[in-house]
């Protein structure tokens, strides 16, 4: 249920800051869109190659307009004023590190895209693991996408190795909502596409990284509770001698 109320509460955010998030999700699309959606055009095609090319350069754009996206979901998660002016930091700040990680997101996707793709084509029932297990990993892998922005912008430490780390074990802590979020969205992307495009052209990006960010700093807050309350757990288990205790009542390692 929890799921669910994150999904109202990011709605609740939505019309708080509606004029603000339709004017960026405006330029949002405008910057990421077209080559994305070259790519597609070109996979339905069957251009496959000029497909690859053209949406790994479509993250060159759609990486910092995203973080912007994500900036402006971070002020209006804390509650703070927000600007249209406040997208472009993403250009700015944080251009080079969400170059790295959206790249790599897309450059593994495709790879499992492929993999998936020349597993369906073998004779059953010799492909039917192959295909489970790549299809399992496809939705493991867009399902990051729901932490990935967040914590490009949470993150003191800049590492991508840790970034990904990071939202994986956010993705196991929280298995259930993570599906329940993925399935919400990807219905209302659908809808999005399948109603003319207006919503995605209107509100849907500005949405999905709202949504994200709520959902992102709640998992985060759960763990660390889950992370506090097994520490206090432990420092109050009266079959640890009490000279094993350390400082605050944390467990020393034996020497």
């Amino acid at each position: 249920m929890n799921a669910f109320r994150i999904a109202w509460l990011a709605c609740r955010d939505l019309f708080d800051e509606l004029f603000t998030l339709m004017l960026v999700n405006f330029i949002w699309v405008v910057i990421s869109l077209p080559l994305l959606g070259i790519a597609i055009s070109l996979a339905f095609s069957e251009a496959y190659v000029p497909a690859v090319l053209a949406a790994l350069l479509a993250m060159l754009l759609l990486a910092p307009a995203s973080t912007g996206l994500t900036l402006i979901a971070q002020k209006i998660y804390e509650g703070r004023a927000v600007s249209w002016r406040l997208f472009f930091d993403g250009f700015r700040e944080l251009r080079t590190l969400s170059w790295k990680a959206y790249l790599i997101w897309m450059a593994a996707l495709i790879l499992i895209i492929v993999n998936l793709a020349f597993y369906t084509q073998m004779a059953p029932p010799f492909n039917a693991f192959l295909v489970m297990l790549f299809f399992y990993i496809l939705v493991l892998w867009c399902a990051m996408l729901i932490h990935l922005g967040p914590l490009l912008v949470l993150q003191e430490r800049r590492s991508l190795r840790l970034i990904y780390r990071n939202a994986l074990v956010l993705i196991f802590s929280r298995p259930i909502a993570t599906l329940i979020t993925m399935v919400l969205m990807t219905i209302i992307l659908i809808l999005s596409v399948i109603a003319n495009l207006l919503p995605l052209l209107i509100i849907t990006p500005a949405l999905l990284s709202v949504w994200g960010f709520r959902s992102t700093a709640t998992a985060i807050k759960e763990s660390e509770e889950r992370r506090q309350a097994a520490q206090e757990a432990q420092s109050n288990d009266p079959a640890v001698p009490a000279g094993e205790k350390g400082r605050g009542g944390q467990i020393r390692p034996r020497q």
